[in-house]
């Protein structure tokens, strides 16, 4: 994105401490640099800019909140700018040249040309009005293009009622300017659930039986289990599920877990933790709840699909995830124990810290032999987001990597259902794992991309 400043300008200038005459002379000095580099500049007007097409976004009249108009245009000039074939003038200058409350639909193709030539350096220009009727927007947008041997305009609407609108209809200007669409990152619901899948590739995913899982804390998750007198249909039937309760005191429960780590509580015999008045200091403010699966091994190249079933209310900007993450074996890099190994071996981190650089190294060598799983480290992340508005039970699947195979860096995975906020229950079941049936070949690893389609 461009800025608009003269050639040869300073952005800031730093004076030492000086005796009066020097610093008398040195501003003097540096008036008469500036107003050398300021004459040059009315030499070099704005129409000699080089070939190309330099786009001057305008912010769009909205009647009923301006802001709203000037929050589109900025929108605009950002998805614009990721594409380098355009030079779009950054929102600051253009602050200086657009008539407050935006640039009216009204206001001249002559003044207008006058405008992108003498003032902008700017060949294209976007310009319209936002209007709001209920929870739908529509932008006028009108294009002015003299990058061409003739002028060439435009006008469409455009228009949304999500959440999103902003963001959808700027994508829509870029389309219809670029005559292109723009690169979409994959999103639920792209690929249909296949209608069969092979084994599950976790163990227990429907809680009905034993392993598979950590054991449930019976605080903040417990394995509620269904009764064989339970009535026909209803949730009841659906056999056990996990519960996750997170309106819990946050610091008793925290206490709670790193006992729980160290072997000091025990789970069939859980302490009594209640709520708070504040519940931004519970569980659901912070941490959340996390309940994690067994380790299952991972096949660089492959694609897999995660299938599940939820029950409990989210909002509009919170909701539990199911996350899938991806590890690696750090052992050779391990230099310390961590909190577990150190109270089994019955050492302080000062004691640990005492021993001969080679007693230490062989401590870890044997810590990791037979406790591989504390070495391992996070390398990779996806999850399966479980919006539900209803309450009821509803089913979730969506494959992952969401492009091209897992990375050469995971060797291990595990599920972690999580649930936060708000502070209440949350039910989840049928939290299954399974390959990609659909996949023939492994595939390589494709690295994220910028919004303009580019690979980093």
């Amino acid at each position: 994105m461009r800025s608009h400043v003269a050639p040869g300008v300073n952005r800031g200038c730093c004076i030492l401490a000086k005796p009066i005459s020097q610093l008398h002379n040195t501003c003097m000095n540096a008036a008469v640099m500036i107003l050398a580099a300021l004459l040059p500049m009315q030499a070099t007007s704005p129409a000699s800019a080089p070939a190309g097409r330099h786009v001057a976004v305008f912010d769009l009249v909205c009647p009923t909140a301006p802001q709203q108009g000037a929050q589109l245009a900025d929108a605009v000039r950002l998805k614009l700018a990721a594409h380098k074939e355009y030079d779009v003038i950054d929102r600051l200058t253009m602050a200086e040249h657009t008539p407050a409350g935006g640039l009216s639909e009204d206001f001249g193709p002559e003044k207008l040309q006058a405008l992108l030539k003498e003032k902008l350096a700017a060949n294209v220009a976007l310009y319209g009005r936002l209007d709001q009727a209920g929870s739908r927007w529509r932008a006028t947008v009108h294009c002015l293009d003299l990058s061409g041997p003739q002028p060439e305009t435009w006008t469409q609407d455009f228009s949304d009622q999500t959440e999103r609108a902003r963001g959808i209809i700027a994508a829509s200007v870029v389309e219809a300017l670029r005559k292109s669409p723009e690169w979409k990152p994959p999103e639920y619901g792209d690929e249909k659930e296949p209608s069969k899948f092979g084994p599950p590739l976790n163990v227990n995913g429907d809680f009905d039986s034993k392993g598979g899982w950590q054991e449930s804390d019976n605080v903040a998750s417990f394995i509620i289990k269904v009764p064989a007198s339970a009535p026909a249909g209803g949730a009841l039937a659906r056999g056990n599920y996990l519960r996750l309760f997170t309106d819990l005191d946050r610091e008793a429960w925290l206490k709670y877990q790193q006992d729980l780590r160290l072997g000091k509580a025990d789970p069939k015999n859980p302490p009594a933790i209640g709520t708070v008045k504040d519940k931004y200091a519970t569980v659901a403010g912070l941490e959340g709840v996390h309940f994690r699966s067994d380790w299952i091994a991972a096949a660089p190249g492959r694609r897999y699909w995660l299938t599940a079933d939820f029950a409990g209310g989210t909002d509009n900007f919170f909701f539990p995830k199911i996350f899938i993450k991806g590890f690696d074996d750090f052992s050779a890099q391990a230099d310390a124990l961590g909190e577990v190994s150190l109270e089994e071996l019955k050492l302080s981190p000062a004691d640990f810290a005492a021993l001969p650089e080679g007693r230490r190294k062989e401590l870890i060598a044997q810590d990791a032999k037979s406790h591989p799983d504390r070495y391992r480290r996070e390398t990779y992340r996806w999850y399966l987001s479980c919006r539900n508005f209803e309450g009821g039970w509803k089913h979730y699947a969506a494959p992952f990597p969401p492009r091209g195979g897992l990375p050469a860096s995971v060797k291990f995975l595990r599920i972690e259902v999580y649930a936060y906020w708000p502070p209440g229950s949350y039910l989840f079941d049928n939290v299954w794992l399974y390959a990609d049936p659909n996949q023939k070949a492994p595939l390589g690893e494709e690295s994220p991309r910028t919004p303009g389609g580019e690979k980093r």
